[in-house]
């Protein structure tokens, strides 16, 4: 028993001194040129790898914010739309419902649910003059909801009747999908503020009806 503790201990030592020696060996050779050298590319290469992956990081951070700034103020021909909200008496800030609406239908990507509560998104880009014809449907759509008597197009419900519009129209030519729902429209004119039709007034004054001719002379009495 003894031996074996004895054995046991040396083995002990020798493995601490195996350290000792490896250690010493290793601080030894960074103390050498070459060592020092080695060490130095070892600390750069981490500091440059963890100084790149911060940067790469902070520009994708960037790049998304700067993505996202882009798609919510990108709107080609703003003005355009800003006027059409302004044409049906709707709110004509740039960060209002009514010009998101008419942007999202220019860029495809409007989507609303309609009265019925069915979702409803745009197919394709829409030109603003196929707009102006979606929000006059839309008008008429809102003006004739037995749902809601007397409602108007407004901030608050232009999406729903927008999608009630690109609901009803579908596939079929807007001129055409609007000529067959809404009672005398006209394409080209002004159906957002339809002017009231008066007869036509008489031109001249009737000329008064002839009373025959007077006698141009006294006739001579007879005796």
């Amino acid at each position: 028993m003894k031996l074996l503790a004895l054995l046991k201990a040396k083995a002990l030592v020798t493995i601490v001194g195996g350290v000792l020696v490896v250690g010493g060996a290793t601080a030894a050779f960074a103390a050498t040129p070459s060592g020092q050298h080695v060490v130095q590319s070892l600390t750069h290469a981490s500091a440059s790898a963890t100084v790149e992956a911060k940067a790469t990081h902070d520009a994708k951070k960037t790049d998304q914010k700067d993505s996202g700034k882009a798609d919510s103020k990108s709107c080609v021909g703003q003005s355009d739309a800003q006027n059409l909200a302004g044409k049906y008496k709707l709110s004509t800030a740039i960060t209002g419902t009514a010009v998101k609406d008419i942007c999202d239908l220019h860029k495809n990507t409007f989507k609303s649910a309609n009265a019925s509560g069915v979702s409803v998104a745009s197919n394709r880009n829409y030109g603003y003059g196929e707009i102006d014809q979606l929000l006059t449907y839309a008008q008429y759509l809102a003006s004739h909801d037995t749902a809601k008597a007397g409602g108007k197009l407004n901030d608050s419900n232009v999406s729903t009747y927008l999608a009630g519009a690109l609901a009803k129209c579908g596939s079929t030519a807007l001129e055409k999908c609007l000529m067959t729902n809404i009672p005398g429209y006209t394409p080209g004119k002004n159906n957002s503020n339809p002017s009231t039709t008066h007869g036509n007034k008489p031109t001249a004054t009737p000329t008064p009806a002839s009373h025959g001719n007077k006698p141009t002379a006294t006739p001579t009495p007879k005796h």
